[in-house]
């Protein structure tokens, strides 16, 4: 399934497949979200797979937001398929909803 991003009560939902291909274009997507708002909140729980490559790039939009002085949040919705990749990072990246 392509990726599909919707966005419902101020939460960025991902749906399908998040991986190499996308990276680029979904870490500039979420830049310019950093931008526009002081809040970010991206829910993972819709993916199906989530790769390395893209874990490394919501850690550096998480790194951009701290740095930024913007708040943002990352939940899985108890989606466990996805966790591979930050266990890999070892990472305190997710706050697990």
């Amino acid at each position: 399934m392509a990726l599909q991003i919707t966005h419902t009560n101020n939460v960025y939902v991902l749906h399908g497949r998040l991986c190499s291909d996308q990276v680029h274009e979904v870490r500039n997507f979420f830049k310019i979200k950093l931008k526009q708002y002081e809040y970010l909140m991206i829910d993972l729980g819709g993916l199906d797979d989530l790769d390395l490559s893209a874990g490394i790039m919501l850690q550096d939009l998480k790194k951009e937001a701290y740095r930024t002085n913007r708040s943002f949040r990352l939940t899985t919705s108890g989606n466990k398929k996805i966790m591979g990749p930050f266990q890999v990072l070892d990472s305190q990246l997710l706050n697990a909803a």
